[in-house]
């Protein structure tokens, strides 16, 4: 017989946790955590001073209850941590602390592995946050809730947790990230017409953005926009191909 799978965890709440100080440190080594990794530190520019942008600050929400929900692994973890820190008034402190270590994650391929090995415990991930807080000031609900991640065998989800806490949080501020593409720099004034342009449409009406500016030489001019359902393209680039298209039907 086959054994039975063992269900999944399931975490009700996470409690807050006071933090203890930690020395201040210039980098990060994430091999010091769990010896199977490889010794990569990581460098303290990645963890220089960054700003979200314009981003409405809510620490709290009605009910304790995320705008939606989403029945998988990352999904209920993510629901877990909004309501948590809805209520111990947090919500945008810890999408500040979730978008940094979500930043970690990208950018290092020591923690990505770290995340990644099962072998991690309570005593890997208490020297993790330890490093954590020696970079800056980190929530104590996020330091608990990764915690218990690592006590779920579910820290591998971190990046797919990050992803649904952030869309999350922005859904309840009826805030739409925005990737515009150009084959050049914009300057202020023209990102602001962008901006300006969204707003104008009937279809966004009470919704505030968060855009996020890409070059693409390749486009060649015009842009390329990407939202979380659609993409549209008004590139130089793709009307030239749709000319060249329609010629070569007409001379076939």
């Amino acid at each position: 017989m086959p054994a039975e799978e063992t269900p999944e965890p399931v975490v009700e709440q996470v409690h807050t946790q006071a933090a203890a100080e930690t020395p201040v440190t210039s980098k990060v080594d994430f091999s010091a955590a769990t010896k199977t990794q490889p010794k990569e530190e990581v460098h303290q520019d990645l963890y220089n001073a960054w700003s979200l942008g314009d981003v409405k600050q809510v620490q709290s929400v009605p009910g304790d209850k995320p705008p939606s929900a989403e029945d998988t692994i990352e999904g209920r973890y993510a629901g877990v941590l909004f309501t948590s820190a809805s209520q111990v008034e947090a919500l945008f402190t810890v999408y500040e602390d979730i978008l940094y270590i979500k930043n970690i994650y990208s950018n290092s391929e020591s923690f990505k592995l770290f995340t990644q090995n099962a072998g991690v415990g309570s005593r890997e991930i208490k020297l993790f946050n330890e490093a954590l807080q020696s970079l800056g000031d980190f929530h104590p609900l996020t330091i608990k809730f990764l915690e218990v991640l690592a006590e779920n065998k579910r820290l591998t989800f971190i990046s797919g947790i990050a992803d649904r806490y952030v869309k999350l949080y922005q859904q309840f501020n009826k805030e739409e990230k925005i990737i515009i593409i150009s084959a050049e720099q914009l300057n202020g004034s023209e990102e602001s017409e962008v901006l300006e342009a969204l707003k104008q449409n009937p279809l966004n009406a009470g919704k505030d953005f968060q855009l996020e500016f890409q070059i693409d030489e390749t486009i060649q001019g015009g842009l390329q926009m990407y939202t979380e359902t659609e993409f549209m393209d008004m590139s130089l680039a793709s009307r030239l191909d749709k000319l060249r298209n329609e010629v070569t039907r007409l001379i076939e």
